[in-house]
């Protein structure tokens, strides 16, 4: 059974029980509950959501087919994690795609309404809320920017990139001092879309790709001292 998209949010009552612990399990990795690197080892967690160990496995590999688990030989199911020359990469094809989605909308003249219903979502997450509702949001966001292109073909290669960005944006959270500031920035980005002139647009999602490098760039560099 595989979900559309990267994203596993269809109703809990068409789900089986694979999928409702696919669905949580990928809450929580959202929410930055498991470190990069961290195992899921499946008698601790079959124990503690009190399913059988092949339903944890089944959940487990459901979600390493979406990029948000990695399966290692003998060893089980970890959290993926991001070097230096990942980072950049994933961030640099992010880039590119967007930067085509971006000169659609820019040609149209119309804000993907999508998109303007994340930055609303974004406005209204509490502070203290779980950081899986705004890297969602966040997700959601450049989502309906890609969707806005109408092309298939880009919308496929976004979609095989998603979760990897998703997993980004898990570990950025913490690197905004003001959780206001993830607001700003998108609502900085609509002002752009909305002036109808691609390189203002297009330098603004250029700067807000490499905000995401540098940041967790330095948090990497941070983390090795």
């Amino acid at each position: 059974m595989t979900f559309p998209s990267a994203n596993i949010d269809t109703h809990s009552a068409s789900l089986s029980a694979v999928e409702v612990l696919a669905k949580k399990l990928k809450a929580r990795i959202l929410n930055g509950d498991f470190e990069p690197g961290e195992f899921l080892r499946d008698l601790k967690m079959a124990e503690e959501y009190e399913v059988a160990r092949n339903t944890f496995r089944s959940a487990a590999q459901l979600l390493v087919s979406f990029g948000l688990l990695l399966k290692v030989p003998h060893r089980g199911f970890c959290i993926p994690e991001f070097g230096p020359n990942e980072i950049v990469d994933i961030a640099r094809l992010r880039g590119v795609l967007e930067t085509e989605a971006v000169r659609m909308i820019i040609l149209s003249g119309v804000i993907p309404a999508d998109a303007l219903s994340a930055v609303a979502k974004l406005r209204n997450t509490p502070a203290d809320a779980p950081r899986s509702e705004v890297v969602t949001a966040d997700g959601d966001f450049h989502r309906a920017i890609i969707r806005a292109s109408g092309s298939p073909r880009l919308q496929r290669s976004y979609a095989m990139l998603e979760s990897e960005i998703e997993l980004l944006l898990v570990l950025q959270q913490p690197c905004y001092e003001d959780p206001k500031d993830i607001v700003a920035d998108h609502e900085h980005l609509i002002e752009c879309l909305r002036s109808r002139d691609f390189e203002t647009a297009r330098a603004a999602f250029v700067e807000h790709w490499e905000d995401l490098s540098t940041k967790l760039l330095r948090a990497n560099f941070d983390s090795r001292r």
